[in-house]
């Protein structure tokens, strides 16, 4: 049996790992934070790949634009309009520099799963690629080997 010692000693290792992992993924988000300043940085704003961009074609708002999105990352506001884009790289395409402006946007998503605020349908797809095999959740097959998650 235990005594109280042996309690408080285990009790004080677990929350020294809980803390070492929890600034491991600190450590993690700065760096793909520090990637996507690193991707945006060299933008010099001219919107030539705003003509490409099918959200922009249909949101019409400057934000929703690769341009936009450059502006407000090199702000560090990576928590904002990150989902609406469709990483089709179009905008690479007409980029006279190539801003990867896609992969930016792909680390801001990152970032967001690591601090929890991903999308509760993107959870639900994943549980359910987890649990059947597909995104739909329709079926019983259960896999231990996946490919995308």
């Amino acid at each position: 049996m235990k005594n109280k010692k042996e309690d408080v000693k285990e009790i004080v290792k677990v929350d020294e790992e809980i803390k070492k992992d929890q600034k491991k993924e600190e450590i993690e988000i700065n760096n793909i934070e520090d990637e996507i300043q690193g991707i945006v940085d060299g933008c010099i704003n001219c919107g030539l790949c705003k003509s490409l961009c099918p959200v922009f074609k249909i949101m019409e708002e400057e934000y929703y634009s690769p341009r936009g999105k450059a502006i407000m990352f090199s702000e560090r506001f990576i928590d904002k309009i990150v989902f609406e884009c469709n990483l089709c790289k179009a905008c690479e395409q007409k980029c006279p520099l190539k801003i990867k402006v896609w992969e930016a946007v792909r680390n801001a998503r990152e970032v967001l799963n690591l601090k929890g605020k991903e999308l509760e349908a993107n959870k639900e797809m994943m549980d359910n690629i987890r649990q059947t095999g597909n995104p739909f959740g329709k079926g019983d097959k259960k896999t231990d080997k996946l490919y995308c998650c």
